[in-house]
């Protein structure tokens, strides 16, 4: 079921939404008509391997999250691990200029981790809730989303949270992104399915006015799981239930707003240094992937065009958005899928093995591949860090 909202505003009453592009045949980029995955057994296997990123020489970083380690896959295929102190379990993480950033769900802390010296600082995070996922600032600071609110750790060591009044008790935020402005764009989700046990928010907080400015994703209960924001303005957002894509243009959908008071503290810090293990070259499993293509009619409704997937139940979840503004997508159905806005087409390649528990990915463009993070379905003992060769 889909939802049509209106604003109250004169100025809106009867504006056009958003203008839904014509079908483009015109070649926006190229998506190898055969491809494969590359599979790189974890160190440690059984691992659960979760987040996943990039670094600007080429290293790919993951948390081997049950094992309480951080993994680097170098260009050579050699790999390092970095135990966490006392028992901690690094979740998602980003690569920085200044080393490892992650959230870390058992000590409730903020961590970074120098990969040169071995030097970890974990920083406790106020209200003691469980983090998930990380985003870093250009400033120098990190925001991190928490079960209920947002939070940012300042360069000065202080944390500021943001309380955020969730829709049902058994909600969580997850994904956040940063917008050019400095906003902080998140979502909130369960598993709960779609209708009205289902979330339906998307949330933009302006840290300078604490003002939470709050959207619907068209499909009621559509649950919103991912979400990126793009350099125009535009935000994506995956339904995880409602299986669409969704590009949301905040000026015009309809909201409504409301202002938290944040609260910031001092942060408690715990240092020390770990010892990394280094394993030799690692072998890789490549396995052949045909795409499937198929041209989708996208809905719109006030401020937002929906894309809908071609694979029933397809659970999408993480995202990333190339130079060429396609969008590249997980699904927890295991698939690797990419929307073309512009020509209306997703491409969807089936991933290798089957129920591998995939969750987050990461771009590497220039380079030509997809990478994701293979954390093992229900009794797995074989995990690994993967990647698709996507082309250049």
């Amino acid at each position: 079921m889909h939802r049509m909202l209106y604003l109250a505003a004169p100025a809106m009453l009867g504006a056009v939404a958003l203008l839904l592009p014509a079908a483009s045949t015109a070649a926006t980029g190229t998506v190898p008509a055969r491809s494969g995955f590359t599979a790189f057994a974890t160190p440690t296997q059984a691992s659960t391997p979760q987040g996943v990123d990039v670094a600007a020489d080429g290293n790919v970083w993951y948390s081997e999250t049950s094992a309480g380690k951080i993994a680097v896959l170098r260009p050579d295929r050699s790999s390092a691990e970095y135990p966490l102190p006392d028992g901690g379990q690094p979740f998602i993480l980003k690569a920085g200029k200044d080393g490892i950033w992650f959230t870390d769900q058992v000590h409730r802390a903020i961590g970074h981790l120098d990969p040169r010296s071995g030097a970890v600082v974990e920083y406790a995070i106020p209200s003691r809730e469980k983090p998930y996922f990380i985003q870093l600032a250009p400033d120098g600071s990190q925001w991190f989303t928490v079960t209920a609110g947002i939070g940012r750790l300042a360069p000065d060591g202080s944390i500021t949270e943001w309380t955020v009044r969730l829709e049902h008790p058994d909600d969580h935020l997850e994904q956040l992104s940063l917008d050019r402005h400095g906003n902080v764009w998140f979502v909130e989700r369960n598993y709960a399915g779609a209708g009205p046990k289902g979330t339906n928010k998307v949330r933009r907080l302006n840290p300078g006015t604490n003002v939470i400015t709050t959207y619907l994703v068209p499909t009621a209960g559509g649950t919103p799981s991912g979400v990126i924001a793009n350099a125009d303005g535009t935000v994506w957002v995956s339904e995880y239930y409602g299986n669409a894509l969704a590009l949301l243009d905040p000026g015009v959908a309809p909201h409504t707003d409301e202002t938290t008071a944040p609260a910031t503290h001092a942060a408690k810090q715990q240092a020390a240094t770990v010892a990394r293990t280094v394993t030799a070259r690692t072998s890789a499993t490549r396995t052949p992937a045909t795409p499937s293509t198929s041209e989708v009619k996208p809905s719109v409704t006030r401020g937002w065009i929906e894309y809908p997937l071609p694979v029933a139940n397809a659970n999408a979840e993480d995202m990333r958005v190339d130079s060429q503004g396609r969008v590249w997508f997980e699904q927890d159905a295991g698939f690797i899928g990419i929307l073309d806005p512009k020509t209306r087409l997703i491409t969807e390649y089936t991933i290798a093995p089957p129920n591998s528990g995939y969750y987050n990915i990461a771009l590497q463009q220039r380079a030509g591949l997809l990478w994701f993070t293979e954390a093992g379905g229900s009794g797995a003992t074989t995990t690994s860090i993967a990647n698709l060769d996507i082309g250049h």
